[in-house]
């Protein structure tokens, strides 16, 4: 136990729990709002995303993830909530996945995103697209807005307290935010194997979220909670797990590259040789048995989940804003 830094996002000033370093960061717990948070508290600015290309494309598409149930559950409520010619705005809205399905269900979307070659290629599509923060945009369109969603962005902001004030300051009276962000009780961690430790450490993700944490949150900002609950583990999420945890590094050494999808990229430069084949023709055979083993257990799995009380890698919490 420490006194540590006051907490960033209720301001507490009392003991916090000292959890560990991670990559000149030290991370604590707020014993206050239950929050865990880094220090120092900043985010590394748009030049970190653009260096991983991986993680944020600058293409548009028309799907989702189909790792996350958080998009599906989304469109659920948002069925219900919808009006005629309602708008919606998706924050950091990537490669457009969910603007699209929103319009397919018959929203008026528009999206925010800081990347520029992603959002041209977006508005080439015919959405509305804006840039810069969700502040500045409030404060030219205030009550603009049916419905927010925010999905696996409050995890990565050094102001998520001025981000959920500039929601509601969007939001029409009675408007619903929906949120998703990593659920730091999850049950089995899909942010483990070579490469993917570094993606729930600062600086890429700043806080840990639990659900009576983000309920905490929301309810700070003025906004009344209607559910903060995790979600499950979806079929191609559990099969990328498996994969990293059964996964020994031998093809990514023997290639010389972080994942082993990259050696495509390194390839393009020249001919593979024919020992890059093998190397890749052996790690999609395991792999396809990897993933139809998963498939044939996976209702088990489920079932195991429901039984024990397991919690999936992903909180989601929906809350309206008064009036």
């Amino acid at each position: 136990m420490s006194f540590g830094p006051a907490c960033p996002l209720c301001g507490g000033t009392g003991p916090k729990v000292f959890v560990r370093e991670a990559r000149g960061h030290r991370l604590w717990d707020c014993r206050d709002c239950g929050t865990g948070f880094c220090d120092p508290f900043q985010n590394p600015g748009p030049a970190y995303y653009e260096r991983n290309a991986d993680l944020y494309s600058s293409t548009a598409r028309a799907e989702t993830d189909p790792m996350s149930f958080e998009y599906d559950e989304a469109l659920a409520l948002l069925r219900r909530a919808r009006a005629p010619g309602a708008r919606l705005l998706d924050v950091g809205c990537g490669d457009g996945g969910f603007l699209h399905r929103a319009k397919a269900e018959g929203w008026a979307p528009s999206g925010l995103d800081f990347n520029p070659a992603r959002a041209k290629a977006l508005r080439e599509r015919g959405f509305e697209i804006f840039d810069g923060a969700l502040p500045e945009l409030a404060a030219r369109a205030p009550a603009a807005f049916d419905a927010l969603t925010i999905f696996q962005v409050l995890e990565h902001l050094d102001a998520p307290n001025d981000w959920l004030r500039a929601a509601s300051s969007l939001l029409k009276p009675g408007g619903l935010l929906v949120v998703g962000v990593p659920n730091r009780d999850r049950t089995f961690d899909p942010f483990q194997g070579p490469g993917l430790d570094v993606i729930d450490d600062p600086p890429h993700h700043l806080t840990r979220w639990s659900a009576p944490a983000l309920s905490g949150l929301l309810a700070r900002a003025g906004f009344r909670t209607l559910e903060c609950r995790p979600l499950g583990y979806p079929l191609p999420l559990l099969r990328l797990m498996l994969r990293n945890t059964l996964r020994l590094g031998l093809a990514t050494r023997a290639l010389g590259v972080e994942q082993v999808r990259h050696a495509s990229t390194a390839a393009a430069k020249g001919r593979p040789s024919s020992r890059q084949r093998l190397i890749r023709s052996l790690v999609s055979a395991k792999e396809a048995v990897l993933d139809a083993a998963t498939g044939a257990v996976y209702p088990l799995f489920q079932a195991a989940c429901r039984a024990r009380g397991w919690q999936g890698a992903v909180l989601f919490a929906a809350a309206k804003k008064p009036g």
